[in-house]
C-alpha cells in the first residue's frame, strides 16, 4: 500500500514540475508595508494569475512572455518586465486614500473594501498617543460601538470594564467581549498589562459574520490584538523616553472642623437622636467652635483635613521603551523591552525600615516576534512575551480585606472628620482615640504593605507551509501556545502600632493600646497566608487549512481551523474548549461579496450531551460604486458599499457561580447533628440547588445592516451602522416557582433580551500645501430591552417588573417637592412606616391609593450603563509639527446620588452640598432636604445623569529636523507632549465624583475608590537606522 502512494504522489510530482515554467517570487509593499492580496497576473496569459499573501508576498509560474500586471483595489495598476529576474520588488503608488486598507478579522485579514462583516479598527500609532498605562483606558472614544467605564484609577488596577455595542445579558460578569491577541484567547487582566508600544493594530469584531468563527465565545463581540513584527531591512532601533505627572480627576473638599459640626448638631436635632460617636459633646459649645475657627489649639481642638496630610498634590509616572526590529528577506525580527512606574498619590512619609506603604505600580514587559522563511513554502513565527509586574498599596492593621477600599475608605469616610484627633500630639507621639484608633498618616509611616507579584510568560510557535503543488493558493497552519501566569502576594504589617489620646486639659497622653509600648517589627501577616499564590498554566492548539485563490475576475478563499485550549488553575478545576471553525468567501471582481462563517465547539462546563453546538452566520456585500453605470456617472464617489450579515453566536460567560450546573452539589455544614438520649454527634452533608441536566450556554441572533461610502479621492469616508440582536437561553433562576417548594432551583435557559442600535462613523483627511490635518467623529447608541425573565406577578405594583425595562433600569419614587409646612405634611398622602415633617422628599402617590408606600416605586431615568457614546478628534501636522486632541463623551445613563449627602459615622463628612439644605428659614430656595430626614429612599430627586464630555487625549510634538539629527548620528529626534483625562464637562462636579465612577445599581462607588487621574504627560523619541 505504502509502494502504490509512493508511486501516485511521485507521479503527481512529476507532473507537476514538467507543466512548469520560469518561476518568479516577489514582495508587494506601498510607503506604510506589505499589500497584501494584491493580484499578480501574466501579461501575456491574463487567466494565470495569483494573490500576494497577508505578508505581500508572492510566487508565479510564467507560461509565456516576460511581463507580469500588479494591481489591487485603491493603487495604480503596474506592469513590470522580469525578464533575466527570479526575485522582484514591487512599490505600489496609492490612486485613492484608504482603498487598499486592510481589516484584521478571525485567524486573518481581509481588505476593508471587499470585507463584508462590521469592524471597526484603530494603529498602534494612535494607541501610544495617550499616556494611560493600560490598553483599554486609551480605546475609549476612537472606536464605534467601544464603550468603557474606568471606576479606579489605582495603579495597576485602573482597567477599564469595556462592552461592544452595549450589553445583551442581565447577568452580572457576563457581557465582556472576548479578546484575542495573535490569535490567542487572552484574560482582561493580561490584556491590560500589555504594553501599547507592542501594538501594531486593535480591531473589534461587532456582528455574527465576524464573530460566528468564535461560536460560544462571540456573542459579546471580540476585541482582536494584533502586535508589531519586523520588516525586510537594516536594523531600526527606536527609544522612548517620557515622565508624567498624575493628578486626581476630582478632589473631594470635606468642610472645616467649625463649619461641619454646626450640621452634624443640626442632624441630630432634627432626628432627635444623640451626636455620633465621633462628636464629642465639648466639641459643640460656641467657645469651641472659635478655636476650631482660629486654630489656636490644634491638639485640644484639632482641624485637620487628611486628604492633606496623606495625599500629594501630584505624582509621578515614568515609561521607557526600546525596540528593534528589522531583517533580511529570510529572517524578520521585532523586539521589545518596556518599563513603566506609576506611584500613587499618597505622601512618601520617612520611615524607620526600607518598605515602601505607598500605592505605585512597577512593570517590566518583554516582547520578541520572530519571522524565519525556512524555505519558500515553510515560514515560521516564534513569538515570546514576558510580564514582570508589582503592585503595591497601603497596608491597614485589622483589616485583611485586601485590595484598594480598606485604606482609601479609612481616609473617605466619617470616621476620619477633621476634629477626630490630631495628627501628631504636642510631643511627637500619633494622635488617636479609644474608638477611633487608625491615623492615616501613622499607617503610611508604619503599618506595613500588601503586595502582588504577578509574572507571565508567553510563547506562541506557529508555522505554516505553502500547498501550492496540491493547488495554488493552498497553506496549512499549526500554532502551539503556551501561558504560563503565576500570581503571589505578600503582606507584612506591623498590627498596630502606639496612638496616643492627648487630654489638653490634663496634660496627658492616654495610650490607645495599653499593652502597646513600642513599635513592634515589620513582620509576615499571617491573615495573608491562605491563597497566596496562584499559578495558572493554559496551553492552545491550533491548526488550521487556508485558501485563497484569483480565478480572473472572481476570488475565492477559506478557512478550516481546528482549535482546543486548556486552563490548569491550582485553585479552580480545569477548564476545556475544543472547538471548529470554518469560512468560505466569494469575491467577483471586488464588485458582488459573500460569505459565510460557522462555529462548531463546545466547553466542558456542560454536560457532555449538551456541549457543542453550531453557530452560523452569512454576509453579503455589493460595492455599487464598482458597476459601470456608476463609476463613469459618479466620479467623486470612490466607494460606496452595502453590506449585511446574520447569524448566531453563543456565550458561555456565566461566572463561577454558574459552573457545572447540570452537577448534584452537595455540602457539609459548619455544625454537625447530634442524636440520641445522650447525644453523639454525626457529620451529615446537605442537598445544595438541583441539578440542570439541560443547561446550556446563551445564543445570540445577530443583524447587521451597513453602508460605506468614500469620496473625493478618499478625503471623506462615511461608515453606518443598524444592529438588532437578541440574546436568548440566558441563565435565569426562575421566580413563578413559590417558596414553599422548598428547594434551591438551578438556574434554567429561559431569559430573553433585544438589545439594537446604530453607529456612525466619519472621518475627513486633506493637505493643503504643507499642512495635513483629520477630522474624525464617531456616535453609537444602543439599547436593550428585557423580554423574558421568569419574574413573579407583582399583583400590588406591577411597575416593578423588570420584564420590558433596559437592563440597569433603575427604581425609585418620583420626586414631589419639599414638605413645605406641617400644613402640607397633614394634606399629603399618608407615608407608611416613617414620620415626615416640614423639609424632607415628598414623593407622588403613583397609584392614587393616598398612601407612599413600596407600591408607589417604579422605574426611573435611564439605565446604569450610558445608552449613547461619542467621541470627536482633530489634527493637523505642518512641517516638523503635529498636533492632535481628542474628546469622548456619554449619555442617557443615570446614576444614584443618594448615599452623597448622608453623612455621620461612616456616611461621609458635611460638604459645600449640606449648606442649600432646608430650613424654616431657606424653605422657598433650598436646593437639598432638611438635615436628619427620612430622604435617603432613591427617588427622582436622586437621580442624577451621567452626561459628561472629556478632554481625553491631547498630544503636541515636535520633529528637530532631518538636517540636524543626521548630522549627530540619529535618523528621527521627537519631542512631545501629550495628556489623558485633561478635562471633564459633567452636572456632578458638586459632588466630587467622577461620572465614571458608580458600580450596579446605578450607586455611586466613587468615595471608596481610588480616584482616576488627570495625566499631564512629557515624552523623548529617537530613532536610529
Amino acid at each position: 500500500m505504502k509502494q502504490i502512494i509512493s508511486i501516485i504522489l511521485f507521479s503527481i510530482l512529476a507532473i507537476n514540475a514538467m507543466a512548469q515554467g520560469r518561476k518568479v517570487t516577489g514582495t508587494v509593499t506601498d510607503k506604510d508595508g506589505p499589500v497584501p492580496y494584491a493580484t499578480i497576473k501574466e501579461a501575456a496569459d491574463p487567466k494565470n494569475g495569483v494573490l500576494t499573501d497577508d505578508k505581500g508576498q508572492f510566487a508565479i509560474v510564467l507560461k509565456s512572455g516576460n511581463e507580469l500586471v500588479i494591481s489591487s483595489v485603491g493603487y495604480a495598476s503596474k506592469t513590470v518586465n522580469v525578464k533575466g529576474k527570479n526575485s522582484i520588488e514591487v512599490l505600489m503608488d496609492n490612486a485613492v486614500t484608504g482603498l487598499g486598507e486592510v481589516v484584521t478579522v478571525g485567524f486573518a485579514k481581509q481588505k476593508k473594501m471587499t470585507s463584508t462583516g462590521a469592524v471597526s479598527m484603530i494603529t498602534g500609532k494612535e494607541l501610544r498617543q495617550s499616556p494611560a498605562a493600560s490598553i483599554q483606558n486609551s480605546l475609549v472614544g476612537r472606536l464605534p460601538g467601544f464603550f468603557q467605564q474606568q471606576q479606579s484609577g489605582q495603579p495597576g488596577r485602573d482597567g477599564a470594564n469595556f462592552f461592544i455595542r452595549g450589553v445583551s445579558s442581565y447577568n452580572d460578569g457576563t457581557s465582556q467581549p472576548l479578546i484575542i491577541v495573535d490569535d490567542i484567547e487572552y484574560s482582561y487582566d493580561a490584556v491590560s498589562q500589555i504594553d501599547p508600544n507592542e501594538v501594531e493594530s486593535i480591531a473589534i469584531l461587532k456582528d455574527a459574520s465576524t464573530t460566528a468563527i468564535y461560536g460560544i465565545k462571540g456573542a459579546n463581540g471580540v476585541l482582536v490584538i494584533t502586535t508589531r513584527r519586523g520588516k525586510q531591512g537594516p536594523p531600526k532601533i527606536t527609544f522612548r523616553s517620557e515622565t508624567g505627572f498624575q493628578q486626581p480627576t476630582v478632589y473631594r473638599k470635606p468642610l472645616p472642623s467649625h463649619e461641619a459640626i454646626p450640621l452634624l448638631m443640626e442632624q441630630a436635632t432634627n432626628s432627635n437622636t444623640a451626636l455620633p460617636p465621633i462628636l464629642p459633646q465639648a466639641y459643640t459649645t460656641p467657645e469651641a467652635l472659635e478655636h476650631f475657627r482660629l486654630g489656636d489649639e490644634p491638639y485640644k481642638y484639632p482641624n485637620v483635613n487628611w486628604y492633606d496630610e496623606v495625599m500629594k498634590n501630584n505624582t509621578v509616572q515614568q515609561r521607557n521603551n526600546l525596540d528593534i526590529s528589522g531583517g533580511t528577506e529570510a529572517v524578520r525580527y521585532f523586539v521589545s523591552l518596556g518599563y513603566i512606574f506609576q506611584n500613587g498619590i499618597m505622601k512618601d512619609l520617612p520611615k524607620d525600615e526600607d518598605f515602601n506603604s505607598n500605592y505605585y505600580l512597577k512593570r517590566y514587559n518583554f516582547r520578541s516576534n520572530l519571522d524565519v522563511d525556512v524555505t519558500k513554502d515553510l515560514s515560521l513565527r516564534l513569538d515570546l512575551s514576558a510580564r514582570l509586574s508589582e503592585i503595591n498599596e497601603p497596608n491597614f492593621p485589622d483589616v485583611m480585606a485586601g485590595g484598594a477600599w480598606p485604606f482609601w475608605r479609612r481616609i473617605t469616610s466619617g470616621l476620619l472628620a477633621p476634629w477626630v484627633y490630631p495628627v501628631y500630639n504636642p510631643d511627637g507621639s500619633f494622635g488617636g482615640r479609644k474608638d477611633f484608633t487608625l491615623n492615616p498618616v501613622g499607617i503610611l509611616k508604619y503599618a506595613g504593605y500588601l503586595r502582588e507579584y504577578n509574572n507571565d510568560l508567553n510563547l506562541n510557535l506557529t508555522a505554516n507551509h505553502k500547498l501550492d503543488f496540491i493547488t495554488k493558493g493552498l497553506a496549512v497552519r499549526g500554532t502551539l501556545a503556551y501561558t504560563n501566569d503565576y500570581q503571589s502576594r505578600r503582606s507584612q504589617t506591623r498590627g498596630r502600632f502606639p496612638v496616643y489620646e492627648y487630654v489638653a486639659g490634663a496634660d496627658r497622653y492616654d495610650a490607645v493600646f495599653p499593652t502597646l509600648s513600642r513599635i513592634p517589627v515589620l513582620a509576615e501577616d499571617a491573615g495573608w497566608q491562605s491563597g497566596r499564590e496562584k499559578p495558572q498554566r493554559i496551553l492552545n492548539t491550533q491548526l488550521m487549512l487556508d485558501y485563497r485563490r484569483a480565478f480572473g475576475k472572481h476570488t475565492l478563499y477559506s478557512l478550516a481551523l481546528f482549535n482546543q485550549r486548556t486552563r490548569i488553575d491550582a485553585a479552580d478545576v480545569p477548564e476545556n474548549f475544543r472547538g471548529y471553525s470554518f469560512r468560505l468567501g466569494y469575491d467577483y471582481h471586488s464588485k458582488y461579496l459573500l460569505e459565510f462563517n460557522m462555529g462548531y465547539n463546545g466547553t466542558d462546563r456542560f454536560k457532555a450531551s449538551k456541549r457543542y453546538g453550531y453557530f452560523p452566520a452569512v454576509s453579503a456585500g455589493w460595492n455599487i460604486s464598482e458597476e459601470p453605470f456608476f463609476k463613469d456617472n459618479v466620479r467623486f464617489v470612490d466607494q460606496l458599499k452595502l453590506r449585511g450579515s446574520y447569524g448566531e453566536v453563543g456565550s458561555d460567560r456565566f461566572g463561577n457561580s454558574f459552573q457545572y450546573l447540570y452537577e448534584e452539589i452537595y455540602s457539609k455544614p459548619s455544625q454537625d447533628y447530634n442524636f440520641g438520649e445522650s447525644p453523639n454527634t454525626y457529620p451529615v452533608v446537605t442537598p445544595g440547588a438541583l441539578a440542570n441536566d439541560d443547561v446550556r450556554w446563551e445564543r445570540e441572533r445577530k443583524l447587521d445592516l451597513g453602508i460605506e461610502l468614500r469620496l473625493f479621492k478618499g478625503k471623506l469616508e462615511v461608515i453606518a451602522d443598524y444592529f438588532d440582536n437578541l440574546r436568548y437561553d440566558i441563565l435565569t433562576t426562575r421566580g413563578t416557582v413559590p417558596a414553599f417548594a422548598g428547594l434551591s432551583l438551578p438556574p434554567v435557559n429561559v431569559g430573553r433580551v433585544s438589545n439594537k442600535g446604530y453607529e456612525l462613523d466619519i472621518s475627513h483627511n486633506n493637505k493643503i500645501g504643507n499642512v495635513g490635518y483629520f477630522v474624525k467623529g464617531n456616535f453609537s447608541f444602543a439599547k436593550n430591552l428585557v423580554l423574558y425573565r421568569d419574574e413573579p406577578k407583582n399583583a400590588a405594583n406591577p411597575l416593578l417588573a423588570q420584564t420590558g425595562r433596559p437592563i440597569g433600569q433603575i427604581y425609585g419614587y418620583t420626586f414631589d417637592g419639599f414638605y413645605y409646612d406641617d400644613a402640607d405634611v397633614a394634606k399629603s398622602p399618608q407615608v407608611v412606616g416613617k414620620t415626615v415633617q416640614p423639609g424632607d422628599i415628598k414623593f407622588k402617590d403613583i397609584n392614587g391609593d393616598g398612601l407612599i408606600n413600596a407600591n408607589d416605586i417604579g422605574p426611573i431615568g435611564f439605565p446604569n450603563l450610558p445608552q449613547v457614546t461619542y467621541g470627536f478628534s482633530t489634527g493637523f501636522s505642518y512641517k516638523d509639527l503635529d498636533f492632535s486632541v481628542m474628546f469622548q463623551g456619554a449619555a442617557r445613563g443615570s446614576m444614584d446620588a443618594s448615599t452623597l449627602l448622608q453623612i455621620g459615622n461612616s456616611n461621609g463628612l458635611p460638604s459645600e452640598i449640606h449648606k442649600k439644605r432646608w430650613t424654616p428659614e431657606t424653605r422657598d430656595v433650598a436646593e437639598y432636604p432638611r438635615l436628619g430626614g427620612v430622604n435617603f429612599d432613591l427617588s427622582t430627586f436622586w437621580l442624577r445623569p451621567v452626561d459628561y464630555l472629556r478632554l481625553k487625549n491631547l498630544e503636541i510634538g515636535y520633529h528637530i529636523p532631518k538636517s540636524f539629527s543626521r548630522r549627530v548620528g540619529v535618523q528621527d529626534i521627537r519631542f512631545y507632549a501629550n495628556g489623558l483625562n485633561l478635562m471633564t464637562w459633567y452636572n456632578l462636579k458638586i459632588y466630587d465624583v467622577d461620572p465614571e465612577s458608580q458600580r450596579g445599581g446605578g450607586q455611586v462607588e466613587a468615595y471608596s475608590k481610588y480616584p482616576q487621574q488627570k495625566i499631564y504627560n512629557f515624552g523623548l523619541q529617537v530613532s536610529f537606522k
